[in-house]
């Protein structure tokens, strides 16, 4: 974005422009750790992966139903460790909680393994199993 960025800063949205503006605050030495970071959590998962023989996770999406409204996407815990680790991940609607929000299942693939986790959500949401529609 940086080119584009300086020569239409007014066309961005105030919080896209907040993050671009703290994202430029950030050193090579900064960046530098951040993907040493990525690249020790990616080889963790995947020799736990090796290990446990597992080529795929099922985990919640969120800590609950989505939120309310269309100001925030909710808190990343469930979904942060594997987008730090460059892993692929997929979100499917999984019914809904009590207060009519969706809820939702994540899957997650081994990293480089994007095809083979759309086919997996692809024959997971033909079931209907998720949402009672089968």
């Amino acid at each position: 974005h940086a080119s584009m960025y300086d020569q239409y800063t007014k066309l961005y949205r105030p919080r896209t422009a907040e993050i671009i503006e703290i994202g430029r605050t950030v050193t090579d030495d900064e960046r530098a750790e951040a993907k040493a970071s990525m690249a020790r959590l990616r080889a963790e998962l995947t020799d736990l992966m090796d290990v446990e023989g597992i080529d795929l996770w099922a985990c919640p999406a969120a800590l609950g139903p989505a939120p309310e409204g269309i100001h925030a996407t909710g808190d990343p815990a469930m979904n942060l460790p594997w987008t730090h680790a460059g892993m692929p991940a997929i979100t499917l609607p999984a019914g809904l909680a009590d207060n009519g929000l969706p809820l939702g299942l994540q899957l997650v693939a081994r990293f480089g393994q994007d095809e083979m986790l759309l086919g997996w959500a692809e024959l997971i949401s033909k079931t209907g199993v998720l949402t009672g529609r089968r």
